[in-house]
């Protein structure tokens, strides 16, 4: 899965995933859960990726933790099957609101973000909390931001390969400003004391995603300042699919 740092992972099981996630809640943080790996390929390997998702979020509602879970459409068939990819986003939507889990449809590369942006329209229309991610370094992505505006979910946004914060805080203020909940995920200090020093963070409808292995003592720094705190957590490793 990319745009998540080597440090999120916690283990190769979903046990250590959702044992992390509620240690981490009981500590008051938010917690963002990935399973990654390589893309799957073919319908054997779609299926299998999406049953795992299934057990992950019983796991975690059975453990009373609510979560956010990131999804790449690919790994479920989108870009070969976007029908088949649909159907397993909805399953996974129906399961995950049984536990207050949101489903966040990752972010991709640029020849799967119109599929996305459609995969993400059809199921806000049918189950609003369902959020999506955008991509700073795309061009299109303030126009997807406009496209998206009416419906409801949360908004997350990463900075991409391309590494550019202009583009980046453009974008964070025109999402904040649209009155939508917003995740602004720091892959780092310094995107993060970026965030700080233009006030993104302290919007009310704002919260910041920082990386399981950023230090303790920022994390604590952020959390008594008032701002709203989650943690990215991963399992799994490359090429796995159980």
């Amino acid at each position: 899965m990319k745009h998540l740092p080597r440090g999120t992972i916690v283990g190769t099981k979903r046990e250590d995933a959702v044992c992390e996630a509620v240690r981490l809640t009981y500590r008051g943080y938010g917690v963002s859960l990935a399973y990654i790996g390589e893309e799957a390929k073919g319908l054997r390997e779609y299926v299998e990726t999406k049953k795992e998702l299934r057990r992950l979020i019983d796991m975690l509602g059975i453990a009373g933790r609510s979560a956010t879970l990131l999804l790449e459409l690919s790994r479920i068939g989108m870009g070969v099957d976007d029908e088949l990819a649909f159907r397993q986003l909805v399953d996974l939507i129906r399961e995950a609101a049984l536990y207050g889990i949101t489903i966040m449809i990752n972010a991709e590369g640029a020849e799967l973000a119109d599929s996305l942006l459609d995969a993400y329209k059809r199921a806000a229309r049918l189950y609003p909390s369902v959020g999506i991610t955008l991509r700073a370094d795309f061009r299109r992505s303030e126009a997807d931001l406009a496209e998206i505006i009416p419906f409801s979910g949360r908004i997350r946004l990463v900075e991409g390969d391309r590494k550019d914060s202009a583009a980046y805080h453009r974008l964070a203020r025109k999402a904040i400003a649209s009155g939508r909940l917003v995740s602004l995920v720091a892959h780092n200090e310094a995107v993060y004391r970026d965030d700080r020093i233009l006030g993104l963070q302290s919007a009310l409808n704002a919260e910041i995603e920082l990386p399981r292995e950023m230090c303790p003592d920022l994390l604590d720094e952020a959390k008594n300042a008032g701002y709203r705190l989650r943690i990215q957590v991963a399992y799994g490793l490359p090429g796995l699919n159980r």
